[in-house]
């Protein structure tokens, strides 16, 4: 059955190219009957906010600023707000989309699919997207995001680690001018069982 999976994830875009290539014969112009979707980020986190809904468990936060950690719960209706952060911008809605790239690579010895999202432009908030998916169902196991908020005398990077029905984690690195680098580290777990 793996075989079987593999052999159609690799002839897939074979398929779909051929299927995008061909041209009509009375006009002479490319016909497109495909419209590739990029996988649904948003979807997926709003699918973990039910689930974190579902447990009995609370959101613990972790907030490390100068290797000191500090420790609180949030409320699951304010870990929303937090999750939303993974959510936007869009990059499949119409008016991003076109400035991304798509690029999948299958690792058969880890048995993962990793799609690849990456601008086309140098002023696109998120630089970078991965979602790794595990190839026997292709259910997420990590979605990595990295923003960039460049400003007049400062730069604000975000990079954002979804680990599937377990936590997530934003670092803010903020560079000023002349100062060393502000790193904040923000971790929410709702599930540390290994």
């Amino acid at each position: 059955m793996k075989k079987q999976l593999l052999i159609f994830l690799i002839a897939l875009p074979c398929v779909l190219c051929n299927c995008r290539n061909n041209t009509t014969a009375s006009s002479g112009t490319k016909e497109d009957n495909t419209v590739e979707a990029f996988y649904p980020i948003g979807n997926f986190i709003r699918s973990q906010l039910i689930y974190i809904d579902s447990m009995p468990l609370a959101v613990l936060k972790y907030t490390t600023i100068n290797h000191v950690t500090d420790t609180s719960i949030v409320d699951k209706k304010n870990f929303k707000a937090i999750a939303a952060t993974f959510m936007t911008p869009d990059i499949g809605s119409p008016e991003l989309k076109p400035q991304y790239e798509e690029t999948s690579f299958i690792d058969a010895t880890l048995g993962t699919i990793t799609l690849t999202y990456a601008p086309n432009n140098e002023k696109a908030v998120i630089r970078k997207a991965d979602i790794l998916l595990k190839q026997e169902n292709t259910g997420v196991k990590t979605i990595y995001i990295e923003k960039s908020f460049p400003g007049i005398d400062s730069t604000v990077t975000q990079k954002m680690l979804w680990t599937a029905n377990r936590g997530c984690q934003i670092t803010t690195l903020v560079q000023k001018k002349d100062q060393p680098e502000a790193v904040t580290l923000e971790r929410y777990v709702w599930d540390d069982r290994d």
